[in-house]
């Protein structure tokens, strides 16, 4: 409502200030009121009122060109497990961040453990002793995406599915996104942290 206000107000101020007038200077005061001067005021933006007005847009920041905070104690670890296994390290980090924000010490209600949240069964396939050890859970988590990556020939998403919900589960459903609304949303938001689309 304030802008609105304000837009009315500077369009009474555009048609009753003549042309080759001084510089005015608007800006809200702490009631929301507009002011307008001559003289420039505290917090007050220049305009000319004989030069359109061009709003400015936005533009979308890239998501991963900087990892969270919580993620730089763990860079170091996950770039190696990553040339180890020889997988992107973006793609860990969009793994690490969704499924445990970077806390080593995170358990679900499941029985998931640590930094890629992995079952105690698929660390035991996967040569894992103690999953609370983040070297461990990554190398885990990263073998088993490795394994998947093989089963389902590189589908990115069938991947990603089969990390969360088995790959049991997407082969009992064709080979297909099995149709649990946490596996959809696991599989778009890791992959949109992947490819740098999701919002901060």
């Amino acid at each position: 409502m304030k802008r609105r206000t304000l837009g009315w107000a500077l369009a009474l101020a555009v048609t009753s200030t003549p042309a080759g007038a001084a510089s005015l200077y608007a800006s809200l005061d702490r009631h929301g009121q507009l002011q307008i001067s001559k003289a420039p005021l505290a917090g007050g933006k220049p305009f000319d009122p004989h030069r359109p007005h061009v709003r400015a847009v936005a533009r979308p920041v890239p998501v991963l060109t900087k990892t969270p905070q919580a993620a730089s104690r763990w860079t170091a670890m996950i770039d190696q497990v990553a040339d180890e296994h020889g997988v992107d390290a973006r793609l860990l980090h969009a793994i690490v961040r969704v499924e445990s924000g970077y806390n080593p010490q995170a358990r679900s209600p499941a029985g998931a453990i640590g930094l890629m949240q992995v079952i105690p069964a698929t660390g035991t396939r996967f040569g894992a002793v103690d999953l609370l050890d983040p070297l461990q859970n990554l190398r885990a988590g990263t073998a088993y995406l490795v394994w998947l990556e093989r089963r389902f020939k590189g589908d990115l998403t069938l991947m990603l599915a089969a990390y969360n919900a088995g790959e049991g589960a997407v082969q009992r459903h064709g080979n297909r996104v099995p149709p649990f609304t946490e596996t959809r949303r696991y599989v778009e938001k890791v992959s949109a942290l992947y490819h740098g689309h999701a919002q901060q």
